[in-house]
């Protein structure tokens, strides 16, 4: 049997190797697909979900509104997404694919994120239950600042 030592240095490199192909990964897509990991979940979330509120998307994301807010902005400047005001309530807008996103969703690969939200849920419900369990202490371990979890 490993040693705790053994077992909490094993424990870090996976989650630095997780980190690390995120990284990695982000920088692949923005060179090959000119869009960045961020952009593209955003691309993936309205493939699937067309015509949903700012505050639809920064839930997804697990970002503030103001920092999805010049996101979504960027975006459609960039063709990638288009806002219609809602009729009902002219404050809200909603945010679709263009035709050139849609593109993009489409042909570019699964983020690691992406493939975790396809995988998960086919996991025994015992098994997210533990998963998640772990993670919510190894998040309480580190002790994080909670202004620099965005």
């Amino acid at each position: 049997m490993e040693s705790p030592e053994a077992l909490s240095e094993s424990i870090v490199r996976r989650l630095l190797s997780l980190m690390r192909y995120s990284h990695r990964f982000g920088h692949q897509l923005q060179r090959e697909y000119g869009v960045s990991g961020r952009r593209l979940s955003v691309l993936r979330f309205l493939l699937d979900h067309d015509g949903r509120s700012l505050g639809d998307i920064s839930r997804y994301l697990n970002l503030r509104d103001g920092t999805t807010s010049p996101l979504l902005e960027s975006m459609a400047q960039a063709g990638l997404v288009s806002k219609t005001r809602c009729t009902t309530d002219c404050r809200r807008v909603r945010f679709s694919l263009t035709e050139e996103g849609r593109a993009l969703a489409e042909r570019a690969p699964l983020t690691v994120f992406a493939r975790l939200r396809l995988e998960l849920p086919t996991l025994e419900p015992a098994e997210l239950h533990e998963i998640d369990g772990a993670l919510e202490r190894l998040l309480s371990m580190a002790d994080l600042d909670p202004s620099l979890l965005e």
